[in-house]
């Protein structure tokens, strides 16, 4: 016993610990490897979740850039058909079946649902746009917002004639 403290008090080892010492190394030597594909694939779904949104971002945006041009378009136009056209045309970069544009009219503080064949000056005109965006990573679900998200966007604009 006393062999062994004085060995190691001066830095030496005896062979049956240097034998310890290499056989706890290698039953480490998986530990790396685990922990790297533990953190690697929280890093990466963050990092994809991140672009995710950035692409919902983008999507909600250009939702509400055509409920801002549908609007503009029924200031001057009372051509439903074409107020529609010019919503859609603005994100023809989306899907067009996941789109819906709807028109609301009023009239003195009245609102139509749709709007009337005859249009006066000073009426009002919104213009809605709804769109699903569906998420290209699990962690909308993950984290229970479901499989897609619901994006709303509403412009209105008075009718000038």
């Amino acid at each position: 016993m006393y062999e062994h403290r004085r060995l190691a008090a001066a830095g030496r080892t005896t062979p049956s610990e240097r034998r310890r010492s290499v056989s706890s190394l290698r039953d480490e030597r998986g530990a790396a490897a685990v922990e790297f594909a533990i953190v690697a694939s929280i890093f990466f779904l963050l990092v994809f979740g991140i672009i995710d949104f950035g692409f919902g971002f983008h999507t909600w945006n250009g939702t509400a850039n055509a409920a801002r041009e549908g609007a503009r378009k029924a200031a001057v136009d009372p051509d439903q058909a074409a107020i529609i056209a010019r919503t859609k045309q603005s994100v023809n970069y989306l899907d067009p079946t996941r789109l819906t544009v709807s028109l609301t009219c009023s009239r003195n503080g009245s609102a139509f649902t749709g709007c009337p064949g005859s249009w006066l000056e000073g009426d009002l005109v919104r213009v809605t746009v709804d769109y699903r965006y569906q998420y290209m990573t699990p962690l909308g679900t993950m984290v229970g917002l479901g499989d897609d998200l619901n994006l709303h966007s509403v412009s209105e604009a008075r009718f000038e004639g």
